[in-house]
């Protein structure tokens, strides 16, 4: 939390917007929830907020917001805590269970960084910069780029222990669902494995994995690289195909770190019938939620503690103890922190937490503070006005980049740009690090089947002796040739000359280079944006 003085300063600078006062806005409380209510805010709310630096709970600051009509998000904001803070520690984590991620934008207020179309325009066959066709410009609020968005996907972070879509799909890869119907494909059964890798809920767990269809409702997970990987199940409310994958972030910057074990079984039936139907409370979401990403209560109260590290709070940590009395009798909805954590470790939407809860989020304030009062910067002014592209160019048919990406991908995943530079391992991440790789590219490595775009980590400049086991740990780098092109791939240098070599299982012959003369090494390519058939 934030200077209790400052943040006293704002509360009565928020208030004073609405012509209200501490002492008005008590009486409010005490009128709508009664004065034993944790709802009511005290005449001395200041002080104690001062004096004995004590953060407001939860119900509090839902009252602030349904008095004052001001949203729960941007009180949140006042008080130090940032709910988009949520998807991001969930993207960083390295989990062992596949999870589904909150993909929310909770301040939709929020400048984004945004770009326009960079001219003379290149062809988009070619591997080049991003910055060669496109340029920084006036940022965008969220909601202006949210509203160029066709449909909504779901999305996912692979777990150290589903096995079955890998090497297709690696550990830790962040991946993009298209949740439309599956059924085309399943319309009778199949001796061969389908094309795609489909994100299936076994009741308990999830697991990305290619598809047999055996009978109507009976399908064989399995996986293509570990010959005894493979678990049939039966379609039901419980065990659901989700959707199929169709796009993957894979980051290489710690492929050292991870490991991949094959399992020939998943939880048994009896396990999965724990989720039959919606928790009735939130102490059932709780425990099934923590279920559902494979976690003791030593292991989420360690990972508690990296929150508490990461956001520089020790009230984000939760004693193992502590969470196991929150799926029993004792109510999580107090602290804000302990809110923000459980979210983050157990994969929970925050407003469903919230309506677990029993806070009436129906009856919350809409409207949005000012820049100003919640600390959000103006950033409208940052370029001149005659560089910005505008929001029905950027979603028209114009043939340029912007345009061409916003419709291939139809929608905008915002949830993701605060971990980009942690994804990507680059601290300072800026246009000049991301390469945009044509359609037609012929791939020298299964990686970059697909690739659209790539983060280099240009401070590379010499590719090191490779020691990687497997073609998937191997490290690759972008090079430019003495022409202006631009090749992706393995490399290795041998005595001045770098030697680019093809992925065994592709025709490709190695190419040799001499360094500084023929080509030079851009950098290692840390992360891949690729799509899947």
């Amino acid at each position: 939390m934030e200077n209790p003085i400052h943040t006293a300063d704002r509360v009565r600078q928020v208030l004073s917007t609405r012509g209200m006062s501490l002492y008005q806005v008590s009486q409010r409380s005490a009128e709508i929830f009664g004065r034993s209510s944790p709802y009511y805010i005290p005449q001395g709310f200041y002080h104690d907020l001062v004096v004995r630096a004590a953060s407001p709970n939860i119900h509090r600051l839902a009252a602030f917001s349904q008095i004052s009509n001001y949203r729960l998000c941007d009180w949140l904001t006042v008080f130090g805590f940032r709910l988009d803070d949520i998807p991001r520690l969930q993207l960083l984590t390295p989990w062992r269970q596949t999870v589904l991620l909150d993909s929310s934008v909770y301040d939709d207020e929020q400048w984004v960084p945004w770009f326009s179309q960079r001219l003379p325009q290149y062809p988009t066959t070619a591997t080049v910069p991003i910055a060669q066709v496109a340029k920084a410009s006036v940022r965008k609020r969220a909601w202006e780029l949210l509203s160029l968005n066709k449909r909504r996907f779901l999305y996912a972070k692979l777990g150290q222990h589903d096995p079955f879509a890998f090497p297709t799909l690696i550990p830790g890869s962040i991946v993009r669902i298209d949740t439309r119907p599956t059924t085309a494909w399943m319309s009778s059964p199949a001796p061969t494995n389908s094309k795609s890798v489909f994100l299936v809920d076994n009741g308990l767990h999830l697991h990305c994995g290619y598809l047999r269809r055996i009978e109507r409702e009976r399908i064989l997970l399995c996986s293509t690289h570990f010959p005894f990987t493979s678990v049939e199940l039966k379609l039901s409310r419980r065990v659901r195909i989700l959707g199929r994958v169709d796009a993957e972030i894979r980051s290489l910057s710690a492929l050292a770190e991870r490991t991949t074990h094959p399992v020939t079984t998943l939880l048994p039936a009896a396990s999965a019938t724990l989720t039959a139907g919606i928790p009735a409370g939130v102490h059932q979401l709780l425990r099934l939620s923590r279920m559902r990403v494979g976690l003791s209560f030593r292991e989420a109260s360690a990972m508690s503690l990296g929150i508490a590290r990461t956001l520089a709070d020790s009230m984000y940590f939760a004693a193992a103890g502590t969470l196991s009395d929150y799926e029993q009798l004792a109510s999580p909805l107090h602290h804000v922190q302990k809110i923000i954590s459980l979210c983050a470790l157990y994969c929970i939407d925050f407003w469903v937490l919230l309506r677990a809860g029993g806070l009436p989020t129906d009856s919350l304030g809409a409207d949005a503070m000012s820049d100003r009062i919640v600390a959000r910067p103006d950033l409208r002014h940052d370029l001149p006005a005659a560089e910005t592209i505008s929001t029905s160019q950027l979603g028209g048919d114009t043939g340029a980049f912007l345009s061409n990406i916003v419709g291939q991908w139809e929608e905008l995943p915002l949830f993701i740009k605060d971990a980009l530079p942690e994804i990507s391992g680059l601290k300072d991440l800026s246009l000049s690090d991301i390469f945009c790789v044509g359609a037609n590219q012929n791939p020298t490595h299964p990686s970059l089947a697909g690739a659209v775009l790539l983060a280099v980590n240009r401070r590379v400049k010499a590719p090191a002796p490779s020691t990687a086991t497997t073609a998937w740990r191997q490290p690759l780098y972008v090079l430019l040739r003495r022409d202006g092109t631009y090749i992706c791939g393995p490399c290795e240098l041998e005595d001045g000359v770098l030697v680019v070599y093809p992925h065994g299982e592709l025709p490709q012959s190695s190419m040799r280079l001499r360094k500084g003369i023929d080509a030079e090494v851009i950098g290692q390519i840390t992360t891949i944006l690729r799509s899947l058939p």
